[in-house]
C-alpha cells in the first residue's frame, strides 16, 4: 500500500515523533489541524448553525478547538453549539487546554446526558473518537454513537476518523457515526477506505497539518 495511506497507529507514532524529537509543540498541530476543519466549515456551512461534540481525549481537544475558531472568525455568523461527552477527571491536558481557552473567549459547554437529546443543527462535528480506538467500545459508548447517528444531521463532518472506527482495520468497534466527510491530518488511514470505515467515512479530505515527512520516514522505516 502506498505510503500516502497509512494505520492510525503509524500516525500516533508519527505525532509522537514530531512532538518529542522534532520539538512541534502538541498544541501547534491541534491548532492547525482545527483550523483546517473550521475553515471548510466557514467555506461551505458559513451561515448555519454547527454542533459540536467533542470527547475528553485530543479527538475532544479538538472539537473544542474548532468551536472556538468558528466563534472567533467574523467570517462565520452561523451559530455554534458545543456540547462534552466523557468525564473530565479522565481529560487530557490539551483538552482542559482547549476548554479554558473556550469558555476565556465566553464560549459555552453543555454535558451529554444519555436521557436529554442531542440538538438540532444543520452542521454536526463529530469529535467524540480519534484515531486511537483500537478496541470494541463499552456498552455506555455504543449507545452514544448509535443515539447521534440516528439524529441523521444533514451534514457530518468527522475529525481525523469517524468516532467507532478503527483507523487501522476500518472495523465498525460496536457502533459509530456516519460522516458525508472526514478530514483527516497527515496523511489518509487505512481505516477510511477499508472494510466499515470507506462507508463511514464519506468523502475523505486529507489536510497538511506541518508534520514533515521526516516523522513518516522514520517510523516506516
Amino acid at each position: 500500500m502506498s505510503t500516502d495511506v497509512i494505520t492510525g497507529t503509524v500516525s500516533k507514532k508519527a505525532d509522537r515523533y514530531a512532538i518529542d524529537v522534532l520539538g512541534i509543540p502538541s498544541l501547534t498541530l491541534m491548532e492547525t489541524a482545527s483550523s483546517k476543519v473550521a475553515a471548510h466549515i466557514i467555506s461551505n456551512f458559513p451561515t448555519s448553525s454547527v454542533l459540536v461534540l467533542s470527547g475528553t481525549g485530543n479527538n475532544g481537544a479538538d472539537g473544542i478547538c474548532i468551536a472556538r475558531l468558528l466563534c472567533e472568525d467574523p467570517a462565520f455568523t452561523g451559530t455554534v453549539q458545543s456540547v462534552v461527552a466523557g468525564n473530565l477527571e479522565h481529560a487530557s491536558w490539551e483538552f482542559l487546554h482547549q476548554l479554558a481557552q473556550f469558555k476565556r473567549i465566553g464560549g459555552k459547554v453543555t454535558y451529554y446526558r444519555s436521557d436529554v437529546a442531542l440538538p438540532s443543527s444543520d452542521v454536526f462535528v463529530d469529535a467524540v473518537f480519534g484515531i486511537g480506538l483500537l478496541s470494541q467500545l463499552r456498552e455506555d459508548k455504543k449507545d452514544l454513537l448509535m443515539s447521534t447517528d440516528r439524529m441523521h444531521y444533514p451534514h457530518v463532518v468527522a475529525v481525523d476518523v469517524p468516532s467507532g472506527i478503527n483507523s487501522d482495520t476500518g472495523e465498525l468497534m460496536g457502533a459509530g457515526i456516519h460522516a458525508n466527510t472526514t478530514i483527516t491530518f497527515g496523511r489518509s488511514k487505512t481505516g477510511l477506505i477499508t472494510g466499515e470505515g470507506k462507508e463511514f467515512a464519506g468523502n475523505v479530505i486529507v489536510e497538511n497539518i506541518g508534520i514533515p515527512d521526516e516523522a513518516y520516514d522514520h517510523v516506516l522505516s
